[in-house]
C-alpha cells in the first residue's frame, strides 16, 4: 500500500497501464513502511520484474513450451494462476520511496514516450544502462480513443479532452530493446518494409513486459467523498459501452474511516439515499495510488473531460483501477488484463469467480482487490501464428472495461462472427495482431487473424505492439536536426 496525502480539491482515479510523474528534491534515506525497508529516494531506478515470489508453480520467463501446452489442453486454471503471478509481481515493493510514495516494481519503469525519446537522439543504451528516472511516467490520453474515432470516420474531429487516461512502460528487458534498436525510429521501421511482401520488426526478448495503466478523473464532495463509475458487467445486446452510461456507483472516502473488508452494495439509482451511499462507500486505501504532482495535475486539468470537475493540485490522488499487462513468453504474447472490482471475490465478466480464487495468498491488500481477464490464444482451439482458421472455433473475449466497453463499432471484417464489431466483443490479442507501422489495419473484435494474411502485405508489423506506433519519432535523431 502507498501512504495516503491530504486531499485539497479532487482525486485522481488512475488506471495505471505505466507509472505517473513526481518530482521529489530530499536526499536519499532509509523509511520504514509495514515492516520494510525502503530507500527514499529524488531518482527512480527501473527495478527488474521479482524472481522470488515463491509462488506455487509460478516461473517467470515460463518455458514457451508449457504455455502451448496450457492451450492445447485449454489449462484456463495454470492459464489465470501465471496471469496472477505476475500481477503479485508487478504490485511486488521495489524498495524505494518517491515524493512519499513507496514505489511498487511496474512504477520504475521508463514509459514508452521516455524511450521514444531515448531512440529520437540515437541513444541505444538508454533503456539497457537503467538510467535513473527524475520523475514518474506522463499521463497521456488512451490512444484507442483517438485510434477509434479515425477509424470510425477518417473525417473526425479528434477530441482530446477525456476522463479517461493511461501511462504505457516497458520493463527493463523490453526497453533495453526499444533503444537498442531504436524501434520508435520511423526510418528503422522502414528499413523492415517488404516491397510486394510483409515486413516486421524483431521480436521482443521472452522476458519483455510491456503495462498499461488507466485514469478516471473524480470530484470529491463535501463529505470527502468520490464518485467513482465500476463495471455492470457486459451489455446484452453488445453495445458501445463507456463508463459514463454504467449507472453503477461506488464512493471512495479519501479520509480511509470504512471498516476493513467492507461487503459493498453498489449504487444504481440516480438520487442514492444517505444508507445506500454508505453501503457502497469503500477506502481510497482499497485502491492502488499514490499523490499526483504539479505537472500532472495540470495536464489532468487541460484534457479532462467536459462537464468534469477541474483544479487539480499537487498533492490530490491517483488511484489505479485497471492495467493491461502483456509478456513476450509466447510468439503472440501472454495477455492479462486487471480492473477494480467492488467485489473481488466474485467479479463480473469479462472476469468470473473462477478466476478470483485462483489469487495466491502472496496478494494481499490493494493489489487482491482487482479482477483479472485472460486471453493467452484469439479463439478455442488454439491456432498457429499462420495458416490457422475461424471455422469452428469458439470466441475468447477478453477486455478491460475501462479501456475497450467504450469503443466504437470496428472497421475489420470478422470471419468469426461478423456481427462482433464492438469493445465487448473484444479479444487483446487478436486486436493487437493488427498493430502495423501504418496504424491503417485498424481494430477488430474477436477473431483468429492469420499472421501472413494478405492484409498485411505492405505492411511492417510491430510485434503486436500499439505502443510503438503511437509514439514513432518522424526522424532518425534530434541531432540530425540541428
Amino acid at each position: 500500500m502507498k501512504n495516503q496525502k491530504k486531499v485539497k480539491k479532487g482525486i485522481v482515479f488512475i488506471l495505471l497501464m505505466s507509472s505517473i510523474l513526481i518530482v521529489y528534491s530530499c536526499k536519499d534515506e532509509k523509511v520504514s513502511n509495514n515492516n520494510l525497508t525502503y530507500l527514499a529516494v529524488n531518482e527512480i531506478t527501473p527495478v527488474n520484474f521479482p524472481t522470488d515470489l515463491r509462488i506455487d508453480s509460478f516461473n517467470f520467463p515460463e518455458d514457451s513450451t508449457a504455455i502451448y501446452g496450457w492451450l492445447q489442453k485449454k489449462d484456463t486454471v495454470s492459464i489465470t494462476k501465471h496471469a496472477w503471478g505476475i500481477w503479485a509481481g508487478l504490485t511486488s515493493p521495489s524498495g524505494q520511496v518517491f515524493g512519499g510514495d513507496s514505489l511498487l516494481v511496474y512504477e520504475t519503469w521508463f514509459g514508452v514516450d521516455e524511450l521514444s525519446n531515448m531512440s529520437d537522439a540515437d541513444n541505444k543504451q538508454g533503456g539497457c544502462d537503467q538510467m535513473k528516472k527524475s520523475k514518474r511516467t506522463s499521463f497521456k490520453i488512451p490512444k484507442q480513443f483517438a485510434h477509434s474515432q479515425l477509424f470510425a470516420n477518417k473525417n473526425a474531429v479528434i477530441d482530446t479532452t477525456f476522463s479517461i487516461f493511461e501511462t504505457v512502460s516497458y520493463s527493463p528487458p523490453a526497453a533495453c530493446f526499444a533503444t537498442s534498436n531504436l524501434i520508435f525510429n520511423q526510418s528503422v521501421l522502414d528499413s523492415y518494409q517488404v516491397k510486394g511482401g510483409i515486413g516486421k520488426i524483431p521480436s521482443f526478448p521472452n522476458d519483455a513486459i510491456t503495462t498499461k495503466p488507466v485514469y478516471f478523473a473524480g470530484k470529491v464532495d463535501e463529505n470527502g467523498l468520490i464518485q467513482l463509475p465500476v463495471w455492470p458487467g457486459i451489455p446484452n445486446p453488445a453495445k458501445v459501452f463507456p463508463s459514463s452510461d454504467w449507472k453503477n456507483f461506488v464512493y471512495v472516502d479519501t479520509s480511509n474511516r470504512q471498516p476493513k473488508n467492507k461487503q459493498l452494495v453498489t449504487v444504481t439509482v440516480a438520487n442514492p439515499t444517505p444508507a445506500q451511499i454508505k453501503a457502497a462507500t469503500c477506502n481510497a486505501s482499497d485502491f492502488l495510488h499514490f499523490a499526483v504532482d504539479a505537472e500532472m495535475a495540470t495536464y489532468l486539468n487541460q484534457h479532462q473531460d467536459k462537464g468534469a470537475s477541474s483544479g487539480f493540485v499537487s498533492g490530490d490522488l491517483a488511484l489505479l483501477v485497471a492495467m493491461h499487462v502483456t509478456s513476450k513468453e509466447i510468439s503472440n504474447w501472454t495477455w492479462q488484463s486487471f480492473f477494480w472490482t467492488p467485489n473481488p471475490d466474485a467479479p463480473l465478466a469479462p472476469s468470473s469467480k473462477f478466476a478470483a480464487d485462483m489469487r495466491p495468498s502472496q496478494l494481499t491488500g490493494a493489489a487482491s482487490h482487482y479482477a483479472v481477464t485472460t486471453t493467452y490464444a484469439m479463439v478455442w482451439p488454439n491456432q498457429p501464428v499462420s495458416g490457422g482458421t475461424n471455422t469452428g472455433a469458439t470466441p475468447i473475449i477478453g477486455f478491460n472495461p475501462y479501456l475497450e466497453a467504450g469503443l466504437s463499432k470496428f472497421n475489420t471484417t470478422n470471419a468469426l462472427n461478423q456481427n462482433y464489431q464492438y469493445g465487448v466483443q473484444s479479444n487483446c490479442m487478436t486486436c493487437h495482431a493488427l498493430a502495423t507501422a501504418t496504424g491503417s489495419l485498424g481494430y477488430s473484435a474477436d477473431q483468429y487473424i492469420d499472421m501472413k494474411e494478405s492484409r498485411f502485405i505492405n505492411q511492417v508489423q510491430l510485434d503486436f505492439a500499439w505502443s510503438i506506433q503511437g509514439n514513432i519519432n518522424a526522424d532518425v535523431s534530434k541531432s540530425k536536426k540541428k
